[in-house]
């Protein structure tokens, strides 16, 4: 048993002050002030400093790791330029050893971001190297294939039975492993290039394995226009009727979703990634969060690397608050408080992970430490706020996810950092 200390935790039932964590094998089994935990508990190790936040570990809901070796060449670009001209000729040119770099160089980057969880849509081919990188990082991975079975480029498109048969064998084979730490998702891509068949195949797959269904949906005007043009319907109608919209399916953008589709969602518990990052760095619009949490939407958040450039939660709980104000030209549109929630439990709900995203007597010990040490904190007025509206990525000191530390006061434990760096460099890159 060791304990977890700072001099602020971000309980489940508020800021405690000088508060200290009993953590057995992989849960989070006590807490208390510290003099009383110290005199309760002789612990074999202790991380923490009296200048030191613990929190929640994020969640980053939606990004796409087979994608970071596009970064620095997608900036100004449209979603379907940026899709077409980038996007689907890298994965389409992937290799098993680029998907290897990929995946890892992005874990290694969440880490050190302070992300304990993530939901990763890597691409059509070597799935298996997202799975494998985030066994040997120890984080909390849901990670899926994406479906291609129409209007996509011949080096990504594939017959329905082949998603399918794929997508079966690759949950048989990881879904649940590492101790629980992965779990799979079917993830058809969006609704142009997967067609109902394809669809209701991934029904049959949800129901059989219990598993988690995410998409891309209406991100942009256009891609709107061709779903009323083939189906009559919007997309969030067309998946109701397919079966497919409840409580375990993650919508992610949902940027042109109408207050009449948003009452559905509502009412078939399906919830929301949204990731204000790219939304605005793809000029895809602005979508109603305000009326969403009204109607009380499940609303995580996501990077969307390679959509947008960096893996910072910080910055997308910031984001998303100030998209909301300027949008609405009203400060009270977002506040910082739903912010961290949706940075952090609403992603673990979103994901079926019913026993993370808060600090909790009996949750898994998913949890970082920031640095008050720096500008972002000083002075430190209000804890929340200012992770919210001040802090970045250098604040993150330590990384624990499941019990298990990954990085200790930025030194990370989990991979040789160096060497993942250097491979990064050395094997990606795409010519513009």
């Amino acid at each position: 048993m060791y304990e977890i200390w700072g001099g602020w935790v971000i309980t489940s039932k508020g800021i405690k002050e000088n508060y200290s964590l009993a953590i057995e094998k992989d849960k989070i089994v006590d807490m208390g002030p510290c003099e009383e935990m110290r005199k309760k508990y002789k612990f074999d190790d202790s991380i923490g400093k009296k200048h030191r936040i613990v929190c929640p570990g994020f969640v980053d809901a939606h990004m796409h790791s087979y994608q970071i070796a596009t970064k620095g060449l997608t900036a100004d670009k449209s979603l379907l330029e940026w899709l077409k001209k980038y996007i689907w000729k890298w994965e389409g040119e992937l290799t098993k050893e680029k998907a290897k770099a990929c995946a890892e160089s992005a874990y290694l980057h969440m880490l050190h971001c302070g992300v304990t969880t993530f939901s990763d849509y890597t691409s059509v081919h070597h799935v298996d190297e997202a799975f494998r990188a985030a066994k040997k990082f120890g984080m909390r991975g849901v990670i899926g294939k994406s479906l291609m079975d129409r209007n996509s480029p011949s080096q990504l498109q594939e017959s329905t039975d082949t998603c399918i048969k794929e997508s079966e064998a690759l949950i048989k084979k990881w879904h649940g492993k590492n101790n629980g730490l992965l779990t799979y998702a079917v993830t058809p891509r969006f609704a142009i290039t997967a067609s109902d068949s394809l669809l209701r195949g991934c029904k049959k797959l949800c129901t059989k394995y219990g598993v988690l269904f995410r998409t891309h949906t209406e991100e942009n005007k256009n891609e709107v226009k061709w779903e009323k043009k083939t189906y009559g319907e919007s997309i969030i109608v067309h998946l109701d009727k397919l079966g497919l919209l409840n409580e375990n399916a993650l919508l992610t953008h949902c940027v042109w979703t109408s207050k009449k589709d948003i009452d559905l969602m509502a009412k078939k518990g399906a919830s929301l990634a949204h990731c204000p990052g790219s939304n605005m760095l793809l000029a895809s619009g602005t979508p109603d969060i305000p009326y969403m949490l009204k109607k009380g939407v499940n609303i995580c958040l996501g990077t969307d690397v390679a959509a947008y450039y960096n893996f910072s939660m910080f910055e997308q709980a910031r984001l998303a608050c100030l998209m909301q104000k300027e949008e609405r030209h009203d400060p009270h549109a977002m506040d910082h408080t739903r912010a961290f929630a949706m940075a952090t439990k609403n992603g673990a709900r979103a994901l079926g992970l019913h026993n993370t995203g808060e600090i909790k007597v009996g949750n898994k010990a998913d949890v970082i430490l920031l640095s008050t040490t720096h500008l972002a904190f000083s002075p430190l007025n209000d804890v929340i706020s200012q992770i919210v509206y001040s802090a970045f990525p250098f604040a993150v000191d330590s990384v624990i996810c499941n019990g298990k530390v990954l990085m200790r006061e930025r030194e990370v434990l989990a991979t040789d950092a160096r060497k993942v760096m250097y491979r990064a460099k050395e094997i990606l890159g795409v010519k513009k």
